[in-house]
């Protein structure tokens, strides 16, 4: 079917098309639960009359019929949505997607996988492994056809460790944009030794104190803290509060975040949901707020350049603003000299948190911290929250190491999700409230 004709009776209108499958395994001491869907899907969006109408189906319903019901949608109201049509016309195939996954040989690495977790004082212990591809089209009214494969595999092992009512649990990730056998099954020992280090954990001091945060941490707070205070449709909605901070300082000369899609990382993708090129997007620069990732809509509202940030959580949703991979920027500080600190608490992974980007308020809890003497590390801690207000904390990042980690994720966003990473150096903060 010449869908390009199709579309080009419509001012926009933009056709998609989504085939994709998943293995997912979860196993327990008693347990093991393997699925296999697969699923296939078409979707169109147009705008008319500044509405946008959108249909899908998950069947061979004749594309002409969808673009109908859209039509029919968008003509209920008359709106004043207006986009950026992006002026660079793509037609490309790009990715790959790697051999089907050996059923036999996952399920047996897996087992082992859940037989290293086995530990003294060791009551439970959990597997969890996807493995998708997905095959994508993309066409429009500009005249773009993309079609984009691609691949993931997640692993994630969890252990929970008990010594009387004292009740502790280690996890670890890991990940594979290349297939199910580039994953790391070393990860069980991590997890273990986690669990059973906590279980001599203390609680921890409460006050201000000067902290440092591994990758995982700074890539959380540059993720949740920044990232999304930064996706132009909250700004577009007077939610965020970077709304009219382009070109202000938001932090010092130690920080620079950036959203990078095209890094080889677990948020990768080339193209995103609207057929646009996606491109590295620096969010701060040396303390200075610089842009916001957007989708067509917020990015005609806004009246800056596209981005290629707006993804959709499968052919039945409509594209929205997100974040890929989100990144603090290395320094020049040694790890040794981030430590450098008479006394304070060292925070590692992320356990949970929360953050409101209208008023910069934020809460992160980390999986396990430890108290810094004099540049050592000394008494392991549990349950350690640090929280503040990001534009405050920005300022008060005083050494940036040289090193460099990441941590793949799943983000969500109005019911949808999507991949990502974050992550970045260890970082020192001072005068940070821990509770």
């Amino acid at each position: 079917m010449d869908y390009e004709k199709l579309l080009s009776a419509f001012d926009f209108a933009e056709l998609r098309i989504e085939k994709s499958s998943e293995h997912s395994f979860r196993l327990t001491e008693d347990q093991i639960k393997h699925a296999f869907g697969s699923s296939y899907g078409i979707s169109v969006r147009i705008l008319e009359n500044g509405s946008w109408g959108f249909a899908s189906a998950n069947y061979g319903e004749d594309v002409k019929n969808l673009l109908k019901r859209a039509r029919k949608i968008a003509s209920l109201s008359k709106g004043k949505i207006r986009i950026d049509p992006d002026l660079e016309i793509n037609k490309k195939s790009v990715g790959s997607v790697s051999s089907s996954l050996d059923f036999d040989c996952a399920l047996s690495n897996l087992k082992e996988l859940l037989a290293d977790l086995k530990g003294p004082k060791i009551t439970s212990r959990t597997v969890s492994c996807s493995d998708s591809t997905s095959i994508k089209q993309y066409y429009n009214s500009l005249g773009s056809r993309i079609v984009e494969k691609s691949a993931r595999s997640y692993l994630s092992a969890g252990a929970v460790s008990k010594d009387g009512t004292n009740v502790q649990k280690g996890s670890t990730r890991s990940w594979s944009k290349s297939g199910f056998d580039d994953l790391d099954f070393s990860i069980a020992t991590e997890a273990r030794s986690m669990a059973l280090r906590l279980l001599n954990a203390k609680s921890p001091p409460k006050g201000r104190f000067t902290v440092v945060l591994d990758p995982e941490m700074t890539g959380v707070l540059s993720h949740e803290a920044v990232g999304h205070a930064s996706e132009a449709d909250s700004v577009v909605d007077n939610e965020s509060l970077l709304k009219d901070k382009v070109g202000s300082k938001i932090g010092n000369e130690n920080v620079t975040i950036i959203d990078d899609p095209s890094a080889s990382d677990f948020g990768f993708y080339q193209f995103d949901d609207e057929g646009v090129r996606a491109k590295p997007t620096v969010l701060v620069q040396q303390g200075v707020f610089c842009n916001y990732i957007n989708s067509r809509e917020s990015g005609y509202s806004l009246g800056i350049p596209l981005n290629g940030h707006a993804r959709a959580d499968g052919y039945d949703n409509v594209p929205i603003v997100r974040m890929s991979n989100t990144y603090f920027q290395s320094g020049k500080f040694s790890k040794s000299d981030v430590f450098d600190v008479k006394s304070g608490v060292y925070l590692k992974g992320m356990k949970g948190g929360s953050v409101d980007i209208f008023t910069g308020g934020f809460m992160f809890k980390a999986q396990e911290a430890y108290l810094i003497d004099r540049g050592e590390l000394g008494q392991i801690l549990r349950d350690v929250t640090i929280s503040g207000n990001i534009l405050k904390t920005l300022y008060s990042i005083d050494a940036v190491g040289r090193d460099f980690g990441t941590s793949p994720g799943i983000c969500g966003k109005f019911g949808q999700h999507a991949p990502v990473s974050d992550g970045g150096p260890h970082i020192r903060i001072t005068n940070l409230a821990i509770g």
